[in-house]
């Protein structure tokens, strides 16, 4: 068990990445339906672009502060 936060427990703010790996995402809704939609930018030279999409959250694992 440790410190780890319940899966289920994500908020507004949080800092998570996919069990699966890819890039920090911020979660900035958890909808009634269970699913958290994740912001994040995708970045190209120096143009930044900004996505989002919606996970489970069975998919997403909290970001630890040194990834």
């Amino acid at each position: 068990m440790g410190g780890q936060k319940m899966s289920n427990n994500f908020k507004t703010g949080d800092v998570v990445k996919l069990k699966s790996g890819g890039p920090r995402m911020t979660i900035s809704d958890g909808a009634a339906s269970g699913i958290f939609m994740c912001h994040w930018f995708n970045r190209e030279g120096d143009v930044w672009t900004p996505q989002h999409a919606g996970f489970k959250p069975d998919q997403l694992v909290a970001a630890d502060e040194s990834d």
